[in-house]
């Protein structure tokens, strides 16, 4: 999204316009999709990273809460 940022900025400041305003949002686009690309592969790997802990934290949390229910008669 900075990126995108950085480009609209960069080429709307030059005095003579290089791209049209269709063309600079598909290069806005552009660059925003291949960061979103970036930002869900790395939060997909850190969710595998650490989903086996996860779901064992899980899984003793609910054996404890269990364990301190009292028994029903």
């Amino acid at each position: 999204m900075l990126a995108g940022a950085l480009l609209t900025f960069g080429l709307t400041s030059c005095g003579e316009k290089l791209l049209t305003d269709e063309q600079v949002q598909a290069e806005i686009e552009k660059g925003f999709e291949a960061g979103k690309g970036a930002v869900e592969t790395a939060k997909n790997d850190e969710c595998q990273a650490t989903f086996e802990e996860r779901v064992t934290a899980e899984v003793e949390r609910l054996k404890a809460e269990a364990e301190a229910a009292p028994v029903v008669q």
